[in-house]
């Protein structure tokens, strides 16, 4: 078996992938043979000294945001190299979209979750065997592609959630998957609607070895609904919320700990005080992610998000009754939304923001793999922008609202 040298390359917005991807690669036996690296930027010179070395690898984490960037680079290393190097794929577009990496110069695409996948492709290109026999691998040979929900589920509790050998750390996912199908989001068809936990048990062990060999002093969790924590994702889990808040703040050498912010969120119609008021026992956030998306019930039903703005003024207003400031995450231009509801939504920032919370917003993208991936893009008038601008200034507003009406464009002028 050849010495082997994997470069993932690295970007802030696919970090959380990167760590557990490396950590999955750090604790497989088989793979104790190669060399990872993980630079931010990827030279040309940095795969001409491992191409010099031995086989490389070379893998990236595909969001529809990042194609145009990804694709020119991989062009560029497949001019340079040839094929001295193996270019892999994965993540969200590339499970979407798996032939359109190919015909951009990719060698393999992972489909799917890739804690299981992705180990085995490595080990088959170490020793000379063909990766397309593995389930959730296709390459030009390929003649059907899996959908990823279709593909067996990752066991998460099996599976490190970040990387400790090269100190790569980030947040835990604790849940995957989500029982809603919102038409926005491309989570159903990545996961299906099946929801997994990872255990109290797995959380606490990892987060007490990255406390012991990183200097690890908070945590925050990943998962699309905190306050699902435990169950299916239908109904709140005090019980086990607690248990898993209770557990990690007792992890000696642990200070604080975020639960139901940034870059997780909840759903509104499962925050109430008496969860909030128990969460205040233990968390060190005095922010809350609520998902409303929308002013408008009709846009919201439109969309299948299964709750009514009531219930988010509701959410809302509980927050900030006990002490937490609400970041509230707003869509723009959403499907079917009329002028008028766009700029009730607006208005609704304004008297968010006069309640002391803050928006998070969005421009509706057209997400491969989302119910709405052929709906035309969320596009924003004159006044619009220039009232999303005024909260931005005031620091009441987040988000890349300002460059996803290109993003968006982009995407929706690359249709299949």
């Amino acid at each position: 078996m050849d010495s082997h040298t994997l470069i993932f390359r690295a970007h802030s917005s696919s970090r959380y992938s990167l760590a557990a991807l490396v950590g999955v690669i750090e604790t497989d036996h088989r793979l104790t043979e190669i060399a990872i690296e993980a630079p931010i930027e990827v030279s040309m010179n940095t795969i001409q000294k491992s191409v010099a070395k031995g086989p490389t690898i070379l893998a990236h984490s595909v969001m529809s945001t990042q194609t145009d960037r990804i694709y020119k680079e991989v062009r560029e290393v497949r001019e340079r190299f040839e094929n001295s190097v193996t270019i892999i794929g994965g993540g969200p577009h590339a499970s979407a979209r798996p032939m359109e990496l190919l015909e951009n110069g990719f060698d393999y695409v992972v489909i799917g979750e890739g804690e299981q996948t992705f180990p085995e492709l490595l080990w088959h290109l170490m020793n000379d065997k063909d990766p397309i026999e593995i389930n959730g691998v296709v390459g030009e040979t390929t003649q059907d592609c899996p959908i990823p929900r279709d593909l067996a589920p990752v066991d998460i509790d099996a599976h490190p959630p970040f990387a400790l050998g090269m100190n790569i750390v980030g947040p835990i996912e604790v849940t995957r998957g989500c029982p809603y199908s919102c038409k926005f989001c491309c989570t159903p068809f990545l996961t299906g609607g099946r929801v997994r936990n990872r255990s109290i048990d797995s959380v606490v062990h990892w987060l007490t070895q990255a406390v012991e060999k990183s200097g690890f002093d908070r945590t925050w969790f990943l998962s699309p609904n905190a306050l699902s924590y435990g169950g299916r994702g239908r109904t709140v889990e005090e019980d086990r919320v607690e248990g898993l808040l209770k557990a990690v703040t007792k992890v000696e050498g642990l200070k604080e700990v975020f639960f139901g912010s940034f870059p997780s969120e909840v759903r509104p119609e499962f925050v109430t005080r008496p969860i909030l008021e128990m969460m205040k026992e233990y968390v060190a956030n005095k922010t809350l992610q609520i998902g409303l998306q929308s002013s408008s019930n009709r846009v919201l039903k439109l969309a299948n998000r299964h709750h009514s703005v009531e219930e988010g003024l509701e959410a809302i207003s509980a927050a900030l009754d006990c002490d937490f400031i609400p970041h509230v995450d707003m869509i723009f231009g959403l499907p079917g939304e009329t002028e008028k509801e766009l700029h009730e939504s607006i208005d609704l920032c304004y008297s968010l923001a006069e309640m002391g919370a803050k928006t998070h917003g969005h421009v509706f993208m057209p997400l491969p793999g989302s119910a709405y991936e052929n709906e035309e893009p969320g596009r924003l008038d004159t006044e619009s922008r220039k009232l999303l601008g005024e909260l931005s200034r005031k620091k009441l507003l987040t988000g890349s609202w300002s460059t996803q009406e290109s993003m968006a464009e982009n995407l929706s002028s690359r249709k299949l």
